[in-house]
């Protein structure tokens, strides 16, 4: 894995032998305003995939949603469906307020989602779409 941005608020590393990034959100999302470099960043990542990638984001450790950053993902899925995504799989801790800014992104974005709150499982999920790159 290459590692893309490393914030305090998330890191992003990138697969590019199975086309695939890696989205981490941290405790520090749930409090900021504003994320000034995120955008870039996720530009950045996404140079290097190819179309057919898919999308792994653990927000397993965020504390809870941020909806004063809805604009700034929904930003990003657009980024992404305009790269190629074939599909992101989301992991969340268990719980019932895992998912509210999911909602409110699948109900505006076109980017196809599917929810886990097991990594594992989710990794052998976005495995089965076979988008792996050849060396």
């Amino acid at each position: 894995m290459q590692l893309v941005a490393y914030r305090p608020e998330y890191r992003i590393y990138l697969d590019t032998r199975l086309n695939m990034l890696l989205y981490e959100q941290l405790e520090e999302m749930t409090f900021v305003k504003q994320l000034p470099y995120y955008l870039g960043d996720c530009q950045r990542a996404l140079e290097h995939m190819q179309p057919g990638f898919t999308v792994l984001c653990d927000v397993r450790r965020t504390l809870g949603p941020n909806v004063d950053l809805l604009p700034t993902f929904l930003r990003s899925h657009q980024l992404m469906l305009a790269a190629g995504v074939a599909i992101m799989a989301e992991v969340y801790p268990a719980g019932p307020t895992r998912m509210p800014v999911s909602r409110m992104l699948n109900q505006l974005s076109s980017l196809p989602t599917r929810q886990f709150t097991d990594l594992a499982a989710a990794e052998n999920f976005l495995q089965s779409y076979g988008t792996s790159v050849a060396s």
